[in-house]
């Protein structure tokens, strides 16, 4: 891999800092148009997705946040 790719996207343990502001969260939402996910649906994806990591059943977030809609949509969650 090239070394500079390398360095310009990864960082060392201890170099990364922690955004506290929720100003600077928020304006960081706005410019990347990413969000946090709600909290019920974070904890849900996430343990879905750990109980059929371990049953080896290998499915993708997207796939587990449509099930999750899905699911929510039938008041199944």
């Amino acid at each position: 891999m090239d070394t500079m790719r390398e360095d310009r996207f990864t960082f060392m343990l201890g170099e990364g800092q922690p955004i506290m502001d929720s100003n600077e969260l928020d304006l960081i939402y706005k410019k990347t148009g990413v969000y946090p996910l709600p909290a019920q649906e974070q904890a849900w994806i996430s343990e879905e997705g750990c109980r059929r990591w371990a049953d080896g059943d290998f499915v993708s977030t997207d796939e587990l946040r449509a099930e999750y809609h899905r699911r929510k949509a039938q008041r199944k969650v």
